[in-house]
């Protein structure tokens, strides 16, 4: 399988934010909207911290968006290294000369391994293509996230904006950093810390 060495890169952004600014007011009892701007920043911090090729949810995608991952070279199978992935949205490569080349969708499957990593596989009746356009000559656009954030996962980010914001929670940082390990562990990739 084909590991990818370019960082996946986001096409569409998610249609909103993985938590709502009410649902994290009313967890908070925050009635006021001095503080607004500043809890969605929280958000936004919170979403980064979990999700995505740097978060430490290991390549989880909260919200339903698309991203493209980069290839050097086609092999049969192409590891894509965000998860949840839904569907395949578009294969192209480029030749020697820059051309660009859709792959037809009849042309590959989308699979999952038991240690639930996606991977686009080519069916053996393809001919992969050989020559192609230096760097990044092929890619993979896909779409991944989950269609309504698990309930967890929206609390955990409730609980790290509430440690960021209220100093109350300050005083209680250890067992609300518990809660949040808790409330993700199964979303981790096994392996990573």
């Amino acid at each position: 399988m084909l590991i990818p060495k370019h960082r996946p890169v986001l096409v569409t952004a998610p249609a909103g934010p993985a938590v709502s600014l009410a649902d994290v007011k009313k967890a908070l009892h925050v009635q006021h909207s001095e503080d607004d701007g500043r809890l969605q920043d929280e958000i936004a911090a919170a979403v980064t911290h979990y999700e995505g090729p740097d978060g430490i949810l290991g390549g989880v995608i909260l919200s339903e968006q698309n991203w493209r991952q980069d290839f050097d070279r086609v092999e049969q199978k192409l590891l894509l290294p965000l998860r949840p992935v839904g569907d395949i949205v578009k294969v192209i490569w480029k030749d020697e000369d820059g051309t660009e080349s859709t792959i037809g969708d009849t042309n590959y499957a989308l699979l999952t391994d038991a240690g639930g990593r996606s991977y686009l596989r080519f069916h053996d009746s393809y001919e992969l293509p050989n020559y192609l356009y230096e760097v990044a000559g092929a890619s993979v656009e896909f779409a991944t996230g989950y269609e309504t954030v698990p309930a967890d996962i929206k609390t955990a980010i409730i609980v790290r904006v509430q440690l960021q914001y209220d100093e109350a929670a300050s005083n209680n940082g250890q067992n609300l950093e518990r809660i949040e390990a808790n409330l993700i562990r199964k979303y981790r990739r096994p392996g990573i810390a």
